[in-house]
């Protein structure tokens, strides 16, 4: 099923021209203030860095909206009966499609963080360890939050409908990851903001947008160090836990209600 998952996802056209779009327009915007203008004796880290801290910018919405409504529509399409005579529970088969989403949403991410550092190459900065640090500037920049997202788009849509979802979802993303944190109470710039700011910081070594800045819950918002930008990450990952432990009970409780 993590194979049938992924290959159904990867095969999803709206996945990469969102992708696409998004790590074209993104760069553009931020003008001189983008990675493409970064000094040229930074380091191949802090770049990559750079680079990941930006796509995570917006690209987890275009994620988030795109995995909203897999497991609504298997009612829509009429396999549900069909998923249930599989000898794996519902929580079981969440989890599988939860791990091969992820997977299928982390390629094209993981696409562009290597695009990034062949133009990073290609037009003046000859190192190349950058071919090496995209990837792990990915792995703990960006995939942390794509984990943590798509464990929420796929269960959520569950409770509310997947268009509500997606209303919410990009209100909550600029609330709890871009909102100033002497503007209102938010999660921005804590440890548990999949942004990824806590990660990007540490690879820069300079503090990326407001990680551990002051403000709401203080106790979520230490030095930017290499412990807590693990702990970041770990606390994500195991976030992203309490929906998959949810799916099966309710997936359940719709069954019984259809």
């Amino acid at each position: 099923m993590i194979r049938y998952e992924f290959l159904m996802q990867i095969r999803k056209r709206s996945l990469w021209i969102t992708t696409a779009i998004l790590a074209v327009v993104m760069p553009l915007l931020q003008g001189n203030r983008g990675p493409s203008s970064l000094p040229d004796d930074m380091s191949a880290r802090a770049v990559m860095g750079t680079w990941a801290f930006l796509f995570s910018i917006l690209l987890p919405i275009g994620f988030g909206t795109v995995l909203a409504d897999r497991l609504v529509r298997d009612r829509r399409l009429g396999i549900v009966g069909l998923l249930d005579s599989l000898p794996v529970g519902p929580g079981a088969r969440v989890l599988r499609r939860y791990v091969g989403s992820v997977a299928a949403t982390a390629v094209p991410g993981l696409a562009i963080m290597m695009a990034a550092a062949v133009f990073e190459l290609a037009t003046g900065r000859h190192d190349p360890a950058l071919l090496l640090w995209a990837p792990i500037a990915f792995a703990l920049v960006m995939l942390p939050g794509l984990a943590f997202i798509a464990a929420f788009a796929l269960v959520a849509p569950l409770v509310v409908t997947a268009p509500l979802f997606r209303v919410l979802f990009v209100g909550y993303w600029f609330w709890g990851n871009m909102l100033p944190t002497n503007f209102l109470p938010s999660l921005t710039g804590s440890l548990i903001a999949p942004i990824g700011d806590y990660p990007a910081s540490w690879l820069t070594g300079e503090r990326m947008l407001w990680a551990g800045d002051d403000g709401w819950l203080g106790f979520l918002r230490p030095d930017v160090t290499g412990a807590t930008a693990a702990l970041s990450i770990a606390l994500l990952l195991l976030v992203a836990l309490v929906p998959l432990a949810a799916s099966g009970p309710l997936l359940a409780r719709r069954r019984v209600a259809g």
